[in-house]
């Protein structure tokens, strides 16, 4: 799945990008998630609409308060805390960037080419990219083993 980036902080040159999205068939699938994300709120997925702008809680459903304003910063952290709720004994510990830097670290020690996840994560800068990534004891270690001590 690609998602179209019409515009962001971290773009420099204000052309926009592409995130690719692969389908990975699990429970945590971001493409399935996204996907019934959309259907919910009968947005197509081929249409130029903003994805995640503001959202209503009616009875039993959410309804888009705007179509062509974007969700706040706020009001997305605050629903990604109550969708934690039932997950982790403290939500409030997790943030948006707990999950930027999860996916960064995991992408760093699966072997992913670096240009291409920082290109995925939008960084400006390796050092931007550095700073989320957490090197697995694996990678670690390998340092004094290739001193071949």
């Amino acid at each position: 799945m690609t998602i179209k980036v019409e515009k962001s902080k971290t773009d420099q040159l204000r052309q926009g990008d592409e995130v690719i999205i692969a389908q990975s068939g699990g429970s945590a699938c971001p493409v399935s998630i996204l996907r019934d994300y959309l259907s919910r709120l009968n947005i197509d997925p081929h249409s130029d609409e903003l994805i995640f702008r503001q959202l209503v809680k009616t009875k039993s459903f959410y309804k888009l308060v705007n179509k062509d304003k974007p969700i706040s910063y706020t009001t997305f952290r605050d629903h990604l805390s109550k969708s934690l709720r039932s997950v982790v004994p403290d939500p409030s510990v997790y943030g948006t960037h707990s999950f930027r830097s999860r996916g960064a670290t995991k992408a760093a020690n699966s072997g992913v080419g670096e240009r291409v996840f920082q290109r995925h994560g939008r960084w400006k800068s390796v050092s931007a990219k550095d700073g989320y990534v957490k090197d697995n004891i694996t990678s670690r270690i390998s340092v004094s083993k290739s001193l071949g001590l």
